[in-house]
């Protein structure tokens, strides 16, 4: 799972496959998840981030 805090799935999908994330690049299913966040979502927005942690880890 990749989370996107401060920038949004499209780019991030953009910047894998330029070869900025060659081991993310490699992986076979990769879901991308928008938490419009900032920087630190630990800190803006723990309670949300925790629930895709968990629900990435099968929770």
């Amino acid at each position: 799972m990749v989370v996107c805090p401060e920038f949004t799935p499209d780019q991030a999908r953009k910047w894998i496959a330029a070869g900025e994330s060659p081991e993310l690049a490699r992986a076979t299913h990769v879901d991308y998840v928008d938490l419009d966040s900032g920087h630190w979502p630990m800190a803006t927005r723990a309670r949300d981030l925790a629930r895709l942690l968990s629900r990435a880890a099968g929770g």
